[in-house]
C-alpha cells in the first residue's frame, strides 16, 4: 500500500526527471525547488519502492543535476518499507569508473546509504551475493592485510581485523587489533533513528487498514509479547544469513504460536550479540542455552568495551546505550556478562560518578557473591568514591539503593544454592556494616520523609534475608547502629516510626529462631553463636522503644538493658525540668507514649472518641485531653466511659492496626509477654 502522499511524490518526480535532463542554462526555473519538494515529502513520509526506484534512476543515470542536488536527494532517500533486491543491485551496478557513472562523491554517498539501510533490506544476503563485485571495486591497497605490518596499524585495517575477530573469536591475529579503530559505528545514527520512525509509522498505518487476521506479527522487529524492539545505535540487529531450506530464521517468526511450533528448526542469527537488544532472541537462547553462545556474546562485548577504553574520545551516548542494553539483558538472564564487569572495573578510576550512574549501578547489582575483602577494593570502592564526589544526599541514596539491590540479589542466590559460597556470611556482614555507616551519614544530612523511607528500605531488605529459615545458620544477624535507630525513632512521621518498629519486631523473631535449639541437636551449640553482649545491645533497642511508647518511661536507664535512647543523663534532666516548669503537671518520660507522642496521639484520642460516639446514650461526659491512667479513673467517676488502662492501650494497638499502622503493634506483641495472648486472640 502506498503512502498517502505517494501520488504527489509521483508528480514531483515526473517534473524532476524532466528537469534533470535539461542543462542548467536552458531551464526555465531552478531545479533546486523541485528537489526540495521531493526531499520534504521523503523526509516526512518516506518513499514507496516505486518512488525510490525512480529517484535512483535519476541519480545513477547520466543527468544534468548539480552535486548539491544529487547529495540532497541521496540524503533523503528514506524507504517506507523493506528495500528490495532490485534497488541494491541498481546501486551496486552504478558503481565504478566511466563517464556514464555517477560522480565519485555520489557513489560514496550511495555506498553509505546502502550501509545505513542494511537493517531494512528485504534480503540481506543480496550483499553477500554481490560481494565479488564490491570486492573488485575496492582499492587493492586497502585489502592487502600483510601491509598492516609494513604500513602500520591504519584504523580501517585494524577495524576490519576486529570484525573478523568478533565473528570468529578462535582466529589468532596477535596484537593486530590493539590500535585505534572504531568498530560497528553507524555512519549516521540520527538518520537511522528517523528512518525507524518513518517505517514504524507506515507499518502501524498499514496494519490498521488490514483485518485482524491479516495483520503481521513481524513488521518492525518485535518480541513474542508484541513489544517493539528497542532502538539502539550500537547493538547489532538480528540477521540470519546461513539458513537452509529446512531451517527457520527468527525474522520469519510471526507470533508466539509460530515460535513454539517451529522452535526446533530455528537457526541462530549470525551475530549473537543481537541478543543484548532483541527480546525474542533472548527467549530463544534462554531456552536453547549453550556455553558456546555465551562465549560468543561475551567476546563481542569484550571487543566493544576494549574499543571504548582505547578511545577515550568515544561518544558517551554510544557507551551509555550499550550499558543500558546490557542492563536489560542482565535483568533477563540474571547474569552480568564478564566483559561488562571487566569494563566497569577498568573505567571506574576515571569515571566521574554521574554519567551512566543508574545503568552502571543496576549492572553491578548482578555482581557474583565473593569475598568482600576482594570485591570492595577492586570494584565497589572506586565506584563508591566516584559517586560520593557528588556530595548531594541524592548521590548517597543512589549508593545505598545499590547496596540494597545487591543484598537482595545475593539473598536470592543463597536461597537457590545455600552452599555455593563459603565466604557468604562474612561478605554479607561486611557489606551491611559498610552500608550502616553510609545510612547513618545520610540521616545526619537529611531528615526528610523520602530520605528516611529509602534508608528503611535497606533495613527491610535485611529483615527479608534474616527471616529466611534456610539462611539462619548461614547469615549472621547484623545489628543496625544505635544512633540510626534512635534518629529514626524520634522523627515526625508515623509511617517511619511504624516501619522501624516492624523491622525491630522481625529482627527479634530472627534472633529467637537463630538461637532456638535445633531438632536432633544434643550438643547445645549453634552454627552461628551470638555473644551475650551482642544480644544485649539489640535488646537495648527494644527496651528503649517500649519504654517510650508503652511504659511511658522514655530515656530511662534503670531497667535491664535500657540505654536511655543514648540521651545523656544530664541532658534528660534539663529537658525534664523544662517540661515540669511549663505548669502542666507533666514530666518528660510520658511525652513519647501512645497518648502523648506527636505521631501517635491523634490516633489514640480518635480511638477514644469512636468509643464515646458508640456509647453516647450511656455516658454523661467525654474525655478531654490525652488519656492517662488517672484520667480514665476520673472519667468513670464523672459518668464517662468505663475503660480500664490496659484495655485502653490494647485498644489503641488494635486501632492502629485497623488504620494500617501495624509496625508499632507488632513490636509490642513480640516484646511484651502479657500481650502475646492478645495478639493471638486478635488474629483469630
Amino acid at each position: 500500500m502506498a503512502p498517502p502522499r505517494d501520488e504527489g511524490v509521483t508528480e514531483l518526480i515526473d517534473r524532476l526527471e524532466q528537469a534533470s535532463k535539461i542543462p542548467a542554462q536552458q531551464r526555465e526555473s531552478k531545479v533546486s525547488a523541485k528537489v526540495e519538494s521531493v526531499c520534504t515529502i521523503a523526509y516526512e513520509d518516506g518513499l514507496s519502492n516505486t518512488s525510490l526506484d525512480r529517484l535512483l534512476d535519476i541519480i545513477t543515470l547520466p543527468n544534468e543535476l548539480d552535486q548539491t542536488s544529487t547529495n540532497g536527494l541521496i540524503k533523503n532517500l528514506y524507504p517506507a518499507t523493506k528495500v528490495p533486491d532490485t534497488i541494491v543491485i541498481k546501486i551496486v551496478g552504478s558503481l565504478g569508473h566511466g563517464q556514464a557513472k555517477p560522480s565519485y562523491n555520489a557513489q560514496a554517498a550511495l555506498v553509505k546509504w546502502l550501509i545505513m539501510v542494511y537493517g531494512v533490506l528485504e534480503n540481506p544476503k543480496i550483499l553477500s551475493q554481490l560481494y565479488s563485485i564490491l570486492f573488485n571495486l575496492l582499492d587493492t591497497i586497502a585489502i592487502r592485510m600483510e601491509l598492516i605490518r609494513r604500513a602500520g596499524k591504519e584504523p580501517p585495517l585494524v577495524g576490519l581485523m576486529r570484525v573478523f575477530k568478533d565473528y570468529y573469536p578462535d582466529v589468532i591475529i596477535g596484537d593486530m587489533v590493539s590500535g585505534r579503530a572504531s568498530v560497528f559505528t553507524h555512519p549516521n545514527p540520527e538518520w537511522r533513528q528517523h528512518l525507524e520512525e518513518i517505517q514504524d509509522i507506515h507499518f502501524q498505518r498499514t496494519q490498521r487498514e488490514l483485518r485482524p487476521n491479516q495483520r503481521a506479527f513481524g513488521g518492525p522487529r518485535r518480541d513474542i509479547t508484541g513489544g517493539k524492539q528497542a532502538k539502539t545505535s550500537t547493538i547489532p540487529q538480528v540477521h540470519t544469513f546461513n539458513a537452509h531450506e529446512s531451517s527457520v530464521t527468527l525474522e520469519e517468526i510471526e507470533d508466539l504460536h509460530d515460535f513454539v511450533q517451529r522452535f526446533e528448526k530455528i537457526e541462530p542469527p549470525n551475530q549473537l550479540a543481537a541478543v543484548i537488544g532483541d527480546p525474542l532472541l533472548q527467549k530463544f537462547l534462554q531456552l536453547k542455552s549453550s556455553q558456546v553462545y555465551n562465549q560468543r556474546v561475551d567476546s563481542w562485548l569484550f571487543a566493544f568495551f576494549e574499543d571504548q577504553l582505547q578511545n577515550p574520545e568515544s561518544s558517551e551516548v554510544r557507551i551509555i546505550e550499550m550499558l543500558e542494553g546490557v542492563r536489560s539483558y542482565a535483568q533477563y538472564t540474571k547474569i552480568l556478562p564478564p566483559a561488562c564487569f571487566a569494563y566497569i572495573k577498568s573505567m571506574a578510576d576515571s569515571w566521574n560518578g554521574i554519567v551512566g550512574r543508574t545503568a552502571i549501578l543496576d549492572l553491578l547489582c548482578y555482581t557474583p557473591l565473593s569475598p568482600f575483602e576482594d570485591l570492595y577494593p577492586s570494584i565497589l570502592q572506586p565506584v563508591e568514591q566516584a559517586i560520593l564526589e557528588d556530595e548531594t544526599t541524592e548521590a548517597k541514596l543512589d549508593l545505598l539503593a545499590f547496596y540494597r539491590k545487591l543484598l537482595d540479589r545475593w539473598t536470592v542466590l543463597l536461597l537457590a544454592q545455600p552452599q555455593q559460597s563459603p565466604s557468604a556470611a562474612s561478605t554479607i556482614t561486611s557489606l551491611v556494616s559498610h552500608a550502616d555507616i553510609l545510612a547513618t551519614t545520610i540521616v545526619q544530612c537529611s531528615l526528610s520523609i523520602s530520605t528516611l523511607s529509602k534508608v528503611l528500605e535497606f533495613y527491610e531488605s535485611i529483615t527479608s534475608m534474616i527471616s529466611q529459615p534456610t539462611l539462619k545458620d548461614l547469615v549472621r544477624i547484623p545489628i543496625p547502629p544505635a544512633e540510626l535507630i534512635h534518629t529514626l525513632q524520634f522523627t515526625q512521621s508515623l509511617d517511619i516510626l511504624s516501619r522501624l518498629c516492624g523491622i525491630l519486631a522481625l529482627y527479634k523473631h530472627a534472633f529467637e529462631a537463630a538461637m532456638s535449639p535445633r531438632i536432633g541437636d544434643t550438643s547445645g551449640s549453634d552454627t552461628l553463636s551470638y555473644p551475650k553482649d551482642y544480644v544485649k545491645q539489640f535488646n537495648g533497642f527494644l527496651m528503649d522503644v517500649c519504654n517510650c511508647i508503652w511504659r511511658g518511661r522514655a530515656f530511662n536507664t534503670a531497667d535491664m538493658n535500657a540505654l536511655g535512647c543514648l540521651l545523656p543523663k544530664n541532658t534528660a534532666a534539663v529537658l525534664d525540668n523544662y517540661v515540669k516548669g511549663l505548669g502542666t503537671s507533666l514530666s518528660l518520660p510520658p511525652l513519647f507514649s501512645l497518648s502523648f507522642s506527636p505521631v501517635l496521639c491523634l490516633l489514640a484520642i480518635s480511638y477514644v472518641r469512636e468509643l464515646e460516639v458508640a456509647a453516647e446514650d450511656e455516658i454523661e461526659r467525654t474525655h478531654r485531653g490525652p488519656v492517662t491512667q488517672a484520667s480514665l479513673k476520673q472519667l468513670e467517676k464523672d459518668g464517662g466511659l468505663t475503660l480500664a488502662w490496659p484495655d485502653y492501650r490494647l485498644g489503641v494497638l488494635h486501632y492502629l492496626e485497623s488504620k494500617g499502622v501495624r509496625g508499632v503493634s507488632e513490636l509490642m506483641y513480640s516484646t511484651m509477654k502479657h500481650l502475646a495472648g492478645a495478639s493471638e486472640t486478635r488474629t483469630r
